[in-house]
């Protein structure tokens, strides 16, 4: 078995042991999102992606919100397997963050430790009993001295085992937990990094709201926004004395309307709905918090102005649940006086038919999910050290395995291959005595020719082309016929081989370079049942 063949073997024998499917798992306060891809050759490709809503009722048990979550996991996962698939999940949380910084040069064995010891000084909060990792972006010079360039993450531990916990009762074992603007990274390097141009990704959940800022593909920037999904919810359902009397909104007829009416234009004739409130009062209760969106924008379009020496946001691409509110990209375009548009992550990517049912209507809530999936496991991961161990263990004990069942089927191939090589040599062998009997008679003959004077002078000592022929034919060649008239051997045979055209102009060559002084291959063909080629090859004799 010959190299090549043994190389494809262990590449055969380790995709038996690989993750076949990565998914990204987004798991939100309203809803849980997920993306599955498969690795083909021409890259990533699409195959599923869905989300489920898992809103609960305010007056329902505390534990029925982790019980909703179980439920849509597993609903959601339905059909995928999870012991062939790299899950990576999104964690969040208040504390939940992630910063650009410089870290002194130093040895990367002691990186960590300083960047913990640092990190205190990153964050407006307190980081202890917070998970920690990072990642080194580059190299940078900060008053003539070099610096590393990098992205921290901290998570508290509680946030981190409570995820935990949770998908440990959905059947799901993640090899990563991912912070959103990690993830919103890998959305930005895929779709919409423009050299030269600075863009900035907004998420917009129930519950959190990430910013991050994009100087192409680097992160440069990140920042959570306090106007989340929930907060216009909230807004509409404070008390509003009218003509008619007090007035005021359920929670859940408040989101009826966000997401029916979004944001009511302010010219116009004003209209009531659902017979309750006018689509003035939801203006005037709205207009406050988008003001607000819009100032925590602009106040970390200023910061990163100033920390970069002038350079301005060029566009805003919007992500999340609350980002379909009606108005909203108009809203912020005419406030932001830049461009500001409805992300969709799918854009770009190789995409799976029927893999995203209603695409229109969600692609824009499954960026991170998508750029969950993106990180493919690597770079920033928040599970406890312990967990990340355990996952290298059972890589190395993969690839062991991988190496044991190689070692073992290599062997065992090599032995079939030495016995179909030994049926060979014994075909070759009956070939050759067949061979050699059709040679003796074409000697005697010659040699009848000779002692009867019937061969001229001048005609070929057939003997001794006979024993130079034999000394050139190659191992994988083997003769079926020949033929000897005016100067001129016809040899027919069968090249035995899967390069049987290689050797074929090999053997030819040889000949050229022989006792003959023009070689012509008169035929060639594949054979129908094995491998290798039937011919037919002309030679004159000087």
């Amino acid at each position: 078995m010959n190299a090549e063949k043994i190389k494809t073997l262990l590449s055969s024998v380790k995709n038996i042991f690989k993750k076949d499917f990565i998914v990204g798992l987004d798991i939100g306060s309203s809803s849980v999102k997920i993306a599955q891809f498969t690795k083909k050759e021409d890259g990533l490709h699409l195959v599923k992606a869905d989300l489920r809503e898992i809103a609960s009722s305010p007056s329902a048990p505390r534990n029925d919100g982790e019980e909703k979550n179980i439920s849509t996991l597993k609903e959601l996962f339905r059909g995928v397997n999870v012991k062939k698939s790299k899950i990576i999940a999104i964690i969040n949380c208040p504390k939940t963050a992630t910063k650009i910084a410089k870290a002194p040069y130093m040895p990367k064995t002691e990186l960590k430790k300083g960047i913990s010891l640092e990190a205190k000084s990153y964050f407006p909060f307190p980081i202890e009993g917070s998970e920690l990792d990072y990642e080194i972006l580059g190299d940078a010079v900060e008053k003539g001295v070099r610096k590393y360039e990098i992205a921290v993450s901290v998570s508290p531990k509680v946030t981190v085992e409570k995820n935990l916990s949770l998908l440990r009762k959905a059947g799901i074992k993640p090899v990563s937990f991912v912070p959103c603007p990690y993830t919103l990274q890998k959305l930005a390097e895929k779709s919409y990094s423009k050299e030269g141009k600075t863009t900035c990704i907004i998420d917009i959940g129930e519950l959190h709201t990430e910013l991050a800022i994009f100087k192409g593909k680097a992160l440069v920037f990140t920042r959570k926004i306090p106007v989340t999904g929930k907060s216009f919810t909230s807004a509409m359902t404070g008390a509003l004395v009218s003509e008619t009397g007090k007035i005021q909104l359920s929670p859940e007829e408040a989101e009826k309307i966000k997401r029916e009416t979004g944001i009511p234009p302010a010219e116009g004739e004003s209209k009531i709905i659902d017979g309750k409130i006018s689509t003035t009062q939801v203006l005037a209760m709205m207009r406050p918090l988008l003001e607000q969106l819009a100032d925590e924008i602009g106040r970390c379009f200023d910061y990163h102005r100033e920390e970069s020496g002038g350079e301005k946001t060029d566009s805003v691409v919007l992500f999340g649940g609350g980002a379909a509110l009606s108005g909203l990209t108009k809203f912020l375009s005419e406030e932001l006086g830049i461009e500001v548009k409805l992300g969709d992550p799918l854009e770009g990517l190789k995409v799976e038919p029927k893999a995203v049912p209603e695409r229109d209507k969600i692609s824009y809530r499954l960026g991170p999910a998508v750029g969950a999936a993106l990180t493919d496991g690597k770079g920033i991961n928040l599970l406890p050290p312990e967990i990340k161990e355990e996952t290298k263990r059972i890589a190395k004990r993969g690839t062991l395995e991988v190496i044991v069942t190689a070692v073992v089927l290599v062997s065992l191939l090599l032995y079939i291959g030495m016995r179909i090589q030994l049926g060979n040599f014994k075909k070759r062998i009956s070939v050759a005595k067949k061979e050699l009997s059709s040679l003796q008679h074409q000697y005697k003959k010659a040699e009848a020719h000779h002692l009867a004077g019937m061969v001229l002078i001048d005609e070929p000592h057939w003997e001794d082309i006979l024993k130079e022929l034999s000394h050139l034919i190659p191992h994988e060649i083997h003769l079926t016929d020949m033929r000897m008239e005016d100067n001129i051997i016809t040899i027919e045979g069968i090249a035995s081989s899967e390069r049987g055209e290689q050797i074929l102009s090999t053997f030819i060559l040889a000949l050229e370079k022989g006792i003959f002084k023009n070689v012509k291959l008169v035929s060639v063909k594949d054979l129908k049942d094995q491998v290798g080629n039937e011919f037919v090859v002309k030679c004159w004799v000087d």
